[in-house]
């Protein structure tokens, strides 16, 4: 995971609306994602600040409002402060926890991009 500072993402044609476009990130190509799209649940309010690359075979990046500290979850805490998914949520949302008044999502991360591209099939090279 590698967290940069915001530039603008190359702008991908016919693309659905979480897809921001893509961007290079230390040498790899990532397409941007937007997780206000994705959750459905607000507009973002302000333009991002960062991207969130993620580690994975698919290359995504987040695009993010801020930066805010990194916590490590106990897997035995974790499910003491869960409370339960909403319907609304999907797939997407794993769980959903209450941290010091704060309540925060964790993401499905294998859900991200079947969500993304909703249904759309990807464009296969054919020999």
């Amino acid at each position: 995971m590698t967290i940069a500072e915001w530039r603008e993402p190359a702008v991908l044609p016919h693309s659905p609306a979480s897809v921001l476009g893509v961007v290079s990130i230390r040498g790899r190509m990532l397409t941007v994602l937007d997780l206000s799209q994705l959750l459905e649940s607000q507009q973002r309010a302000d333009s991002p600040s960062h991207l969130l690359a993620l580690n994975g075979d698919e290359q995504l990046a987040l695009a993010i409002d801020s930066v805010g500290e990194t916590i490590t979850i106990d897997s035995a805490n974790a499910s003491a402060e869960a409370k339960e998914v909403p319907d609304t949520a999907g797939k997407l949302i794993a769980e959903v926890i209450n941290r010091n008044g704060d309540e925060i999502k964790i993401l499905n991360v294998k859900e991200i991009f079947p969500t993304a591209i909703q249904g759309r099939e990807r464009r296969r090279r054919r020999f």
